[in-house]
Parts: C-alpha cells; sequence; structure tokens
C-alpha cells in the first residue's frame, strides 16, 4: 500500500459533493478549481463531457509549479434531453424552466471523467451515463424546492443528493455519477496510474 499512499491527487472541480465523493475513497487530494477555461458543447454528450475534463485537467496541470508529483483528477457533468443540453442555470427562471421540463420525464445525466498523470503527462478518459426520471410536479412543488435549494452550480438545476431528491421517480445507472462522478469508471481509470482503492 506504499505506493498508493505516496501519490498525490488534486481535485480540479470546486463542487463539494465531488470533494465528498474524494474524501469518501481515501484519496490524499487537494483542490484546485480551473480557471478562464471555455467548455464546448459538441454533438454528442459523452464527447462533450471527455472534451470538457480533459481541457480541466490541462488547465489545472499548465498552473502547477511541482508537476512531477500529482494525479490530476477532473470531471464534466451535463444533462441532457431531447437533443438539448441543460446546463447550470443562469437565474431562477431558467432554474424553474428546467425542472418544469424534466417533470414526469426521463432525462440522461452524462458525466465525464478525466485522471492525468503529470510525471508522465498521459490522461485516460471515460464517462458514464445515468437516466433519472423525475416525478410529475405542479408549479408550486416546483417553486417551493427552488425556494429550498441552491441550484445554480448544478447541471439541470437540480440536486439528486439533496433535497432535490423529492423530484426524482427512479434512478437507472449510477447514483454518484448524478452527483458528478462516475465512479466506477473512475476506479477503473485510477488503477491505470497504479492506484488501487482496494
Amino acid at each position: 500500500m506504499l505506493e498508493e499512499e505516496n501519490k498525490k491527487f488534486i481535485l480540479a472541480s470546486a463542487s463539494p459533493r465531488r470533494k465528498e465523493v474524494m474524501e469518501l475513497l481515501g484519496l490524499n487530494f487537494t483542490v484546485m478549481e480551473p480557471r478562464g477555461l471555455k467548455e464546448v458543447e459538441l454533438r454528442k454528450p459523452d464527447e462533450t463531457v471527455i472534451e470538457n475534463s480533459i481541457k480541466k485537467a490541462e488547465n489545472i496541470f499548465n498552473n502547477l509549479k511541482a508537476r512531477n508529483s500529482y494525479i490530476i483528477i477532473s470531471f464534466d457533468t451535463i444533462v441532457y434531453m431531447d437533443n438539448k443540453y441543460f446546463g447550470k442555470p443562469k437565474d431562477l427562471l431558467e432554474a424553474k424552466q428546467f425542472i418544469k421540463s424534466f417533470s414526469a420525464r426521463g432525462h440522461d445525466v452524462v458525466s465525464g471523467v478525466c485522471v492525468f498523470d503529470a510525471k508522465t503527462k498521459r490522461y485516460y478518459t471515460d464517462f458514464e451515463k445515468t437516466r433519472v426520471e423525475f416525478k410529475k410536479l405542479s408549479e408550486k412543488q416546483i417553486e417551493n424546492y427552488l425556494k429550498k435549494e441552491y441550484v445554480f452550480d448544478k447541471a439541470g438545476g437540480y440536486n439528486i443528493g439533496g433535497f432535490g431528491s423529492v423530484l426524482v421517480r427512479k434512478i437507472d445507472g449510477c447514483f454518484y455519477n448524478v452527483i458528478g462522478v462516475p465512479l466506477t469508471k473512475l476506479v477503473s481509470l485510477l488503477e491505470k496510474v497504479n492506484y488501487k482503492i482496494l
């Protein structure tokens, strides 16, 4: 386990939910938030999240002084329905429109992950898709939800790991993926840089 214990990670995200998952995995990490990054929207959701996760890792790498000793972990999450991307809502009205669109329907949450070895300058990527189905929600229920939870930093305008769980009827796939960490894929990618969780 000595090699695993000596590895230092950088989480390229300010998301408290991702930070909690990294802590759950027992990783020795620091948090650095990508700055001045312009994210892309490509034709396919999987290509979009992988490309953005690579961009975030590269952004952090380019701002590192001691590069050799770090593994950078970055993510990108989008909500996708009817060939449309639902990012972070810009205001309350847009958040309300998002959730109203999801009411009594299913949508996909797609997350990409990039594990970037600063020493070898090699990166490993993958993505996960989870299907989320919402309950039928009234206008009043949507308004009440938005009064209870801050949603402007969340793709799709809801937090399934928080009070937003009451909006959901069922999910098909990885729960952690919906909060922004495709957990099984991350564990597999960490093995490629010689880090085993178990």
